[in-house]
C-alpha cells in the first residue's frame, strides 16, 4: 500500500484507541496494562515492525516514529494501571490534552501527519 494510505490508516487506528480509552475510563470496557503496553500488538506497531522498516523513510524518521509509538504505549499502560488500582481521577487527567497520554498521543500524531505532506 501507499505510504499516505498507511499513515491515514494509522491515524484512524489511533483515534479508535483513544475512544477505547475513554470507554475504559468510563467503565464500559476492560483493558489489560500488559497488553496495552506492548507496542507490537497493535496494527500500527506490526506495520511499523515489518512494512515500515522497508519503506523509503530515512532511518532517523523511522526510529523517531518507533520511539514515539513505544512511548505512547508505555504511557497508555500506565493509565490502565492507574485506573485498575482505583486512581480514576489521575487516569482521566492523563487523557486530557495536557496529560501524559494526551501529550504522547499528540506527539505521535503530529509526527505522522508531517509524513503525509
Amino acid at each position: 500500500m501507499a505510504l499516505k494510505h498507511e499513515i491515514e490508516q494509522a491515524i484512524a487506528d489511533h483515534a479508535a484507541w483513544k475512544a477505547r480509552f475513554r470507554d475504559f475510563i468510563n467503565g464500559r470496557i476492560e483493558l489489560d496494562a500488559s497488553t496495552v503496553g506492548n507496542e507490537n500488538l497493535c496494527q500500527f506497531g506490526q506495520w511499523l515492525q515489518k512494512e515500515g522498516e522497508r519503506m523509503l523513510l530515512p532511518k532517523e524518521v523511522h526510529d523517531e516514529i518507533f520511539s514515539l509509538h513505544a512511548e505512547f504505549h508505555r504511557v497508555a499502560a500506565a493509565v490502565v494501571e492507574k485506573k485498575t488500582k482505583g486512581d480514576s481521577q489521575s487516569a482521566q487527567q492523563d487523557l486530557t490534552s495536557n496529560g501524559a497520554f494526551g501529550r504522547a498521543s499528540a506527539a505521535l500524531m503530529q509526527r505522522m501527519l508531517r509524513l503525509k505532506v
